[in-house]
């Protein structure tokens, strides 16, 4: 659902570009998670995508997150800030960042903020946001254990369980079947 939404996003802004006759640069930015789940204390990786669509090259492009607080996350990877000196006109540039959520609450996932000069003689900044996520559900490990495990243990106990009421009749039909079978032999002697 996010990808979707991000994607109709995307679009909008390239069709806002598009109309839009004035020679500049025109960043579109996305941000992706790209794990489908999000674990307290399993890392998860945050994708941002900054498109420009525009006819100029950007300049002085910045990216700053301040939506995962340490009190929430630890960052393993990557930047909450970034620059680049120029992005030309049609290119595009990734970033990603590791972090590893340390509670598990519902967390609200906001937007990074985007700068940018729209060309080389502007004086002011231009500002943008990410697209957003809104609330995503940390899941507690054991939760998500319980959920997601291969369950190794309780197979192991469940195989202990069943082999006797497989072992034992198994046991009886061997040691009747070698005493018939003595029986068959002696009377063909």
């Amino acid at each position: 659902m996010g990808k979707i939404s991000s994607a109709l996003v995307l679009l909008m802004m390239v069709m806002s570009c598009m109309a839009d006759t004035e020679e500049r640069a025109q960043i579109v930015a996305l941000k992706t998670i790209l794990n489908n789940l999000v674990v307290k204390g399993k890392d998860i990786t945050v994708q941002y995508d900054l498109y420009n669509v525009g006819s100029k090259a950007a300049q002085n492009l910045q990216l700053e997150e301040e939506g995962f607080p340490s009190d929430y996350f630890e960052l393993k990877a990557g930047l909450l800030r970034a620059r680049w000196a120029s992005l030309p006109a049609g290119a595009n540039v990734s970033h990603s960042v590791v972090l590893t959520p340390l509670q598990s609450v519902m967390f609200n996932v906001s937007q990074a903020t985007v700068r940018y000069r729209a060309s080389e003689d502007s004086r002011g900044f231009t500002v943008g946001q990410t697209s957003g996520f809104g609330e995503v559900v940390i899941y507690d490990t054991a939760a998500y254990d319980r959920q997601f495990s291969a369950h190794a243990t309780e197979w192991l106990t469940f195989g202990l369980m069943s082999l006797p009421s497989i072992a034992i009749p198994m046991a009886l039909w061997y040691k009747s079947h070698r005493k018939y079978a003595a029986l068959a032999t002696r009377k063909l002697d």
